[in-house]
């Protein structure tokens, strides 16, 4: 059942088998893996039904460097779902070599490898309704596909690999109607856990303290206390830290900080364009989207081999054949002018984002689009019913390159450092916690590896004889001032099989308390290349299997029988 938190007396108790605190893609997960199993379960979900209301507000907070990081209240999103509401849909699985300890990466190595997680990998696929548990072009789309590049021979660099994509799966729309007809499963609205009440021991949680995000009249608002015998706590990578540095274990601030891991080792992913690819076949090179059987979209990647990660100490690299950015009119391509000025007119972009010469902009803009207006006429339309009006959506727009020239998109892997994370502000949100101050770093390492990744590919253009990479006039500044992966919040609850290295153990448990668990991408010890939403699930998936062996982690049954739900 979902109920409003102002529908719970003040200072009644709940007591239930398992709270789990945050209602986005792992909560929900988990909530409906464990409703399975009998287990009663109650859902915390800060934020309102179908927006945020006043808990998005509580996201506020400071970032050392804005330049480089999403002010704390963006990219992250409070409602039933979360932030599933805002996801693109990529999906990619951490490669083996993720999971490894490897020597010229600081902090590397999970308490097991990818085969532990390979089953509940295959299993999210179906929660996130992306297909296949199966990433390599050959196999997906088939011989007759043909190669990525014509010409090129797969070794350093490994042109095989997919990413796939959610339709978006929206967790709240998906699953809205289970979660509403449940017995088992109570989801509470506009409730926030604030605090975490261990026994004098400190081994245990015994109570959670929780306010009502809408309260009004008076600092701190009003609420209840849920006791609960299993505590999972699935609010995303920063604010399940915050939680956990405002309680206290015992006599010491902050649960799960004996290691002096809490909070510390933020990750994300470093992103950008700084080269062009010219391929010098006059055959066309697969650059956008393709379906496979199932109608799931997938896009192919070029990425750095395993092999040659460790012989040239590289971090994992992914790197896409892009378009030109859309803002620039010097593309001189009408239908991406077309797209920037509907973005105009229908997004109302900020005019000052575009500087004082934004008429100027507008009209080469339009000269495009004059150019080039059968082009418009024909792709526009398509394009408009295949990423807005369709349930299962086309991720972007890309345009063909007549030339064979592309930007080159990269993400790449951001090194965990202790140095870099989150600490308590002294000024409180409206429910009268701390604010979190973020201190995001890119490492001299992370610039380095992708520099070199970059070298690598070209010296193989070369090699192969199948093209060349320009690097950007000013790529070198560019690279420099390389930002964060907006939404990527990793590493501040790391995983680590030994107490003294890491917050959570191999299973998610906090270490030293029997039932705290953890569900967020917080307890990544490394970032890889890939967005994080996979992972998370199935670590979800694996946290439900420990938490009663008997549970099944399928997808539910609408979405076995291929009930796509808008995005």
């Amino acid at each position: 059942m979902i109920e409003r938190s102002r529908d719970v007396p003040d200072g009644s108790t709940i007591e239930c088998d398992v709270c789990v605190v945050g209602a986005g893609p792992a909560g929900i997960t988990l909530a409906l893996a464990l409703e399975r199993a009998g287990r009663s379960v109650l859902l915390l979900e800060a934020g309102q039904m179908n927006r945020a209301g006043p808990a998005q507000a509580l996201y506020a907070g400071q970032v050392t460097d804005p330049s480089r990081h999403l002010p704390l209240d963006q990219a992250r999103y409070r409602q039933l779902g979360g932030t599933s509401a805002l996801w693109g849909g990529r999906c990619i699985p951490y490669d083996a070599i993720d999971f490894e300890a490897r020597p010229w990466v600081p902090h590397s190595g999970w308490p097991f490898g990818r085969e532990a997680l390979e089953p509940y990998y295959a299993e999210a696929h179906g929660w996130l309704e992306c297909g296949a548990f199966d990433y390599r072009s050959a196999s997906v789309l088939g011989a007759s596909a043909g190669p990525m590049v014509p010409g090129w021979a797969d070794g350093a660099i490994d042109t095989g690999s997919l990413e796939r994509w959610s339709p978006p799966t929206h967790f709240g729309k998906a699953h809205r109607k289970a979660l509403q007809a449940s017995r088992t499963v109570r989801v509470l609205m506009e409730a926030v856990a604030v605090d975490l009440r261990t026994d004098e021991a400190g081994g245990q949680i015994t109570a959670i303290d929780v306010k009502r995000s809408g309260a009004s009249g008076g600092h701190g608002g009003s609420g209840f206390v849920v006791r609960p015998r299993e505590v999972v706590l699935a609010g995303g990578g920063l604010e399940t830290t915050r939680l956990l540095m405002t309680s206290r274990q015992g006599e010491r601030r902050g649960i799960g900080g004996a290691s002096g891991w809490l909070g510390r080792g933020y990750m994300s992913h470093v992103h950008g364009v700084i080269a062009t690819l010219k391929f010098h076949t006059t055959q066309p090179v697969v650059s956008g989207y393709e379906q496979d059987a199932d109608g799931v979209f997938v896009r192919r990647r070029l990425c750095v081999s395993e092999r040659t990660q460790r012989e040239l100490g590289l971090l994992n690299t992914y790197m896409l054949l892009d378009r030109p950015l859309i803002d620039d009119p010097s593309h001189g391509s009408a239908v991406l002018s077309a797209a920037f000025l509907a973005k105009k007119l229908f997004q109302r972009q900020r005019d000052d984002q575009l500087g004082s010469g934004k008429y100027a902009i507008y009209w080469q803009h339009l000269r495009n689009v004059l150019a080039g207006s059968p082009q418009v006429a024909s792709f526009l339309p398509r394009f408009a019913r295949r990423r807005f009006l369709q349930k299962r959506r086309l991720p972007s727009l890309t345009v063909d390159s007549r030339s064979n020239t592309f930007h080159l998109y990269f993400q790449a892997e951001q090194v965990p450092d202790r140095g870099t994370g989150v600490s308590l502000l002294d000024e409180r949100d409206a429910l009268g916690q701390q604010r979190l101050r973020l201190d995001f770093k890119v490492q001299a390492q992370d610039l380095d590896a992708v520099w070199r990744t970059h070298e690598l590919l070209a010296a193989e253009l070369r090699a192969q004889r199948v093209g060349e990479l320009v690097f950007d006039a000013a790529a070198r500044e560019q690279l420099t001032d390389l930002k964060a992966v907006l939404g990527h919040h990793i590493g501040t609850t790391r995983m680590a099989a030994d107490p003294a290295h890491g917050v959570v153990d191999a299973h998610c448990r906090v270490h030293g308390l029997r039932n705290l668990h953890v569900a967020s991408a917080s307890v990544l010890p490394t970032s890889s290349h890939a967005n994080p939403t996979l992972t998370v699930v199935a670590l979800a998936l694996r946290l439900a299997r420990r938490l009663h062996p008997s549970v099944s982690t399928a997808p539910p049954a609408s979405i076995i029988a291929g009930e796509l739900h808008e995005p």
